[in-house]
């Protein structure tokens, strides 16, 4: 027995070859619906449309068999705890396409892109409490999500060249990102802006790009923590708030970190391995703490301070004749520096 009031459409074009092109559109309004789409063979695409509380959305679909036929979708709910389910798979084709925005408290929606290259996924909440997790798993994907509002959760995958811009804004929220992207892809922007937030992004790839990440945050108590693994590694970062933490490693052919941190008890730790690793730093508060180790070749530092009861630590190991340079300027009272070069 369904809780829900089921609308179900069913396309099964691969049944259907006179077909090359199946449009669903759905209205719904009210609680406790349901809506179940399947679209298969051809190129596909989907509008749904949901207005009330609890209401459900499961769409599966799957493009023809050549490159130019793609599957598109557009859901949109407004309400409190619905939930929207998206799954499209298809070994030939390229541009497959999702927007889901949920409007409301409670919300979750899950977006699956498998096969396929070129898959666009664009995620928008508002509302607290919500959940987006989206996975894109073959070739070339791009992904948009943002979150506004309080205690969301952000959890991506990707696989395969893939590209990813988060932003959230509010406080509570939470944002992890794991991207295994070879071969030429990485590419991550995050944004959030409140209290207490967290984020986690790890780029795993190789032979090349691999690359890039942006992280701003804007609060207090904000933790992050950055993994890039291979390729042209880039990672800025920028801190603004009372009690921040910043873990990253590089493990890198040709890294950069850049920084900044304002406010008070920060606490940055990097590690960058291999080739290549430039290091800027600066911080602006009053007991913050960097930990810095290059055990890699190419490494220069430049760390600055600004405030009181600082502390830098740099540590700069290779096999190299020539150590590599590095340059600590603290403004202050009670600062501590410890250079290693060997």
């Amino acid at each position: 027995m369904f809780a829900h009031k089921p609308l179900i459409a069913c396309f099964l074009l691969g049944s259907l070859p006179d077909l090359a092109l199946a449009q669903a559109v759905a209205t719904q309004t009210g609680n406790d619906n349901e809506v179940i789409l399947e679209q298969h063979g051809g190129s596909n695409s989907a509008l749904l449309l949901q207005q009330g509380d609890a209401n459900f959305s499961r769409v599966e679909q799957g493009g023809g068999d050549t490159s130019l036929q793609p599957t598109h979708l557009e859901l949109l709910q407004r309400g409190m705890g619905n939930q929207a389910t998206v799954y499209q798979a298809s070994d030939y084709n390229f541009g497959h396409s999702a927007a889901v925005v949920q409007l409301g408290d409670e919300n979750v929606a899950e977006v699956v892109q498998a096969d396929g290259n070129g898959s666009r996924a664009t995620i928008h909440q508002q509302g607290a409490r919500n959940i987006h997790r989206v996975e894109q798993l073959f070739y070339a994907n791009g992904l948009e999500s943002r979150t506004f509002g309080t205690n969301n959760l952000t959890e991506v995958t990707q696989n395969g060249a893939a590209t990813a811009t988060t932003q959230q804004i509010g406080s509570d929220n939470r944002i992890t990102i794991d991207q295994n992207v070879f071969a030429y892809g990485g590419g991550v922007t995050v944004d959030q802006d409140g209290a207490f937030n967290e984020a986690a992004v790890t780029q795993v790839g190789s032979r090349y790009y691999t690359g890039e990440v942006n992280l701003t945050q804007v609060g207090s108590a904000n933790s992050v923590q950055v993994v890039q693994w291979a390729g042209f590694s880039n990672f800025s970062f920028s801190q603004d708030g009372i009690g921040n933490e910043l873990t990253a490693r590089q493990g890198t052919r040709t890294g950069t970190i850049r920084g900044s941190s304002a406010g008070n008890d920060n606490r940055v730790n990097i590690d960058q391995s291999f080739d290549g690793p430039v290091l800027d730093i600066a911080q602006n508060g009053s007991a913050n703490e960097i930990d810095v180790v290059q055990h890699a070749a190419y490494g220069t530092a430049s760390i600055s301070q600004t405030g009181d009861a600082n502390v830098a630590v740099l540590n700069q190991l290779t096999e190299f004749a020539a150590p590599p340079s590095a340059a600590i300027i603290q403004n202050g009272t009670g600062n501590s520096t410890s250079i290693t070069q060997r």
